[in-house]
């Protein structure tokens, strides 16, 4: 398929031919070797960072006797005691209820815990099988056998003693095989294996710690079941201790009344204060030197099982809870008044359940801890407020910032797309009619679409006023956004600019790219719970770009790339130098996107090559074929596995996203990651059936409206701005190759048209109040050159 470009129409010889073509093939290999040597220069720059990161090398010693419960290469590491207590979050933390934690938050490390796995709602024993393989499980779906996924969480099932101070978890094979249909590549198990095959001596006391500790067979070599008689000689048995304290009742389901939700409200209090003693006893009884960790690994304790007109009585999905005290598992010093983290998350104060079973095995001194789970040891991280009130306000802030994402998140992307078709088909039906207010409803129509287009930034500048710290979070959230949107809309409409047709929303996308760019470069804290950006919840991504940022990201590097390369060219710059221009957009906005230290985005350069290459051609005047978009593809693919294999080289503690991947390719299980991958995305279109519907219909007009020869007001536009058409087949591309490469599936493209679609149409009305300027033939504006 050809694609004509706009340009003017030129007589050239077959020297002047060869010229040009060994210019754009100079360009085009110039651009190729600065990304394909950018990445090998990120891993270079990187490796001192990482290289601190690394396990020490221990040093030698002698060899163990026969029948020694422990290598000599772990006699030097700290034992650990693992408590885990279901559905403990920071609102269960008070100075009255739990002292003893709430003493903790203050003066040791604390932080919240992301504890999502298969299911949105985490029961008990999903937790404890998920710190059993280090990568997300879960109990068995329909457990009463009634052909619907359960709606309550069921009882950790006792251990069966052997008569040996060992045990065996009841039903383990059936738990394994749920594993294998729930393509996490989760090998429960994990953990038991991993300490007996080191000769790690490990104690599990209760039911739902000898599910984290058992076997790939289920077997247990020491259980206890659990007594309130814990003591220091218990604790120093074996290296890895880990309890199960039980859990806290659940709230009262929604709808209840407020007898109802009082009454389970105190029922949660006492229980918590009772948990709060057996942490105290742990307290005392620590051994020296040894490490305690406490978590709430999951949304709910066991519920009763409710009838089909009651609601669930398992919570919403929210943040838990969780504290460390004692040495650090990796290196000298011990975790303090810090926040904790871990490189799983980067993301301070926030570590995920994944996270638990290589901790666990890093304290134990196994090799190569990180090896075949998903998550990363724990560490402190930056100090936090070092009091217990203002630990724990701040981690009520962030689960409060969550919920916020969790309820308003999606109405928010809703509201700002049908606001759009509103307003659109509003003007369209009055300048139809020729009204003869037509400019002002040009004018209106021009302001909407700006500020539309400004709102994706507004949410994310939105978080610098930390918003969720403050009694009324949504009254700040939406002022923040409000004020944000307002005042980039008059910059984009007052500015000199304003007189180009291209102009406002330029600038408009430059601004958002630029302040994506700077975000992800330096930590990702503008996404991180904003409305559009990371949440916790889902714990798809912590930091880099998530696939909705990504989307807002590239389109609008898109557009700007675009309103730059128009610029240039009305100024009198070649369309070589306007393509040079662009081309170094492309390739910092996919180094941006790509690098592990910034967006570490698997998915995203392999959209985000493709775009940029069909409006390079499109801004040099080449004609846009079928085979050159192929060949962008090609080298989106090879660049892809250029930073993987560089993010690979770093230490498995350290890798993104990009280094698993290429870890998963040579160990074989890529392809289950891609398939995964591809049920996701495909699986977005049942969930989401009203996307899958108006995604392609949206697509289609779009193509109508710009196909060469179209409508008047697109053929006006294209004499002020005659890169649009090429700056929209690019986004459209974009997101079709966003769809096919990410796990969001129809969510990309269907930001990507939200996000973009007030941006073109800002120009198309922008164009249509501009004084005319000197007819064209059309087949000037999008025939090619060459």
């Amino acid at each position: 398929m050809d694609a004509d470009h706009t340009g003017r129409i030129a007589t050239l010889g077959a020297t002047s031919r060869r010229g040009a073509l060994a210019v754009r093939a100079r360009l085009v290999g110039a651009l190729v070797a600065g990304l394909a040597v950018l990445p090998l220069l990120l891993a270079g720059a990187a490796a001192p960072a990482t290289a601190s990161m690394a396990p020490e090398t221990p040093a030698a010693t002698p060899a163990s006797t026969p029948g020694d419960p422990t290598p000599a290469a772990a006699v030097d590491q700290p034992n650990v005691v693992f408590l885990g207590i279901a559905g403990l979050s920071w609102p269960d933390v008070t100075a009255a209820d739990t002292p003893t934690l709430y003493e903790m938050a203050g003066s040791d490390a604390a932080g919240s815990l992301t504890v999502r796995t298969v299911r949105p709602r985490t029961c008990v024993i999903d937790g404890w099988l998920t710190v059993n393989s280090g990568r997300r499980s879960t109990d068995l779906m329909d457990t009463d056998a009634d052909g619907e996924g359960d709606r309550f969480c069921r009882q950790v099932p006792d251990p069966q003693p052997d008569g040996a101070g060992g045990a065996t978890v009841p039903g383990w094979e059936a738990l394994a095989q749920q594993q294998d249909d729930n393509s996490y590549n989760a090998q429960i198990g994990l953990l038991g294996d991993r300490l007996a095959e080191a000769g790690i001596c490990a104690t599990a006391i209760g039911p739902g710690a000898g599910m984290a500790l058992a076997t790939s067979t289920g077997h247990l070599a020491s259980y206890l079941p659990f007594s309130s008689e814990i003591d220091r000689q218990l604790l120093s048995r074996c290296p890895v201790t880990v309890i199960d304290l039980g859990g806290l009742p659940p709230p009262a389901p929604a709808g209840s009344d407020e007898a109802t939700v009082e009454a389970a409200l105190e029922t949660r209090r006492q229980v918590a204060a009772g948990v709060d003693q057996l942490v105290a006893r742990v307290l005392d009884e620590l051994p020296p030197d040894t490490a305690l960790m406490i978590a709430g690994l999951s949304d709910s304790a066991p519920t009763a099982v409710p009838l089909p007109d009651e609601p669930t009585p398992v919570p919403p999905a929210g943040l838990r809870a969780a504290f460390a005290t004692g040495p650090v598992p990796e290196g000298d010093g011990t975790f303090g008044a810090n926040w904790l983290t871990s490189s799983s998350t980067r993301w301070s104060g926030l570590v995920q359940l994944t996270d638990v079973a290589p901790t666990l095995l890093t304290y134990a001194g196994v090799e190569d801890p990180a090896r075949d789970v998903a998550g990363r040891h724990w560490g402190p991280g930056d100090p936090h407020p070092g009091t217990a009130a203002g630990t724990v306000s701040e981690l009520n802030g962030v689960d409060r910032a969550a919920q916020i994402y969790r309820v308003q998140s999606g109405p928010f992307f809703q509201v700002l797309g049908i606001v759009q078709v509103i307003v659109f088909a509003a003007a369209m039906l009055a300048l139809r009619r020729r009204s003869s207010y037509g400019s002002t409803v040009l004018r209106v129509v021009q302001v909407v679409a700006v500020a539309a287009a400004a709102a994706p930034v507004a949410s994310y500048l939105a978080n610098i006023t930390r918003w969720w710290k403050y009694d009324q979070p949504n009254l700040v959230l939406w002022t923040a956004i409000v004020v944000s949107t307002m005042a980039l809309t008059v910059v984009a409409l007052a500015g000199p600019w304003r007189k180009r047709a291209y102009g406002p929303p330029g600038v408009v996308a430059g601004v958002t790219a630029t302040v994506l760019a700077a975000d992800v470069a330096s930590g990702s804290t503008l996404q991180q719970s904003s409305l559009l950006g990371l949440s916790p919840l889902v714990a798809g991504r912590f930091y880099g770009f998530g696939n909705i940022p990504f989307a807002i990201f590239v389109v609008a590097s898109l557009v700007a790339a675009a309103a730059l390369g128009q610029y240039l060219i009305d100024s009198g710059r070649s369309r070589r130098f306007a393509a040079t221009a662009v081309g170094l957009i492309g390739l910092i906005a996919v180094v941006v996107d790509g690098a592990p230290q910034a967006g570490a985005d698997v998915g995203g350069i392999l959209a985000a090559i493709p775009g940029f290459a069909v409006l390079v051609l499109g801004t040099l005047g080449a004609r846009v074929t079928v085979a050159r978009v192929a060949l962008a593809g090609l080298g989106a693919a090879v660049l892809f596995g250029l930073f993987a294999f560089a993010d690979w080289l770093r230490p498995a503690g350290s890798r993104t996203h990009f280094g698993t991947f290429f870890d998963d390719v040579l160990t074989g299980d890529a392809l289950t990651v891609i398939l995964r991958k591809a049920e996701a995305s495909i699986g977005t279109l049942e969930r989401w059936p009203i996307y899958g519907l108006l995604v392609p219909l949206a697509y289609v007009l779009i193509l109508w409206l710009t196909r060469p020869g179209g409508v008047a007001a697109m053929t006006a536009t294209l004499r002020h701005f005659s890169l649009m058409r090429y700056m929209v087949w690019s986004a459209l591309l974009a997101g079709a190759a966003g769809f096919a490469a990410n796990d969001s599936g129809i969510i990309i493209p269907a930001l990507l048209l939200t996000a973009g679609v007030p941006l073109g149409v800002a120009a198309v009305a922008a164009a249509q109040r501009l004084s005319p300027v000197p007819a064209r033939d059309d087949a000037d504006l999008v025939a090619p050159t060459r």
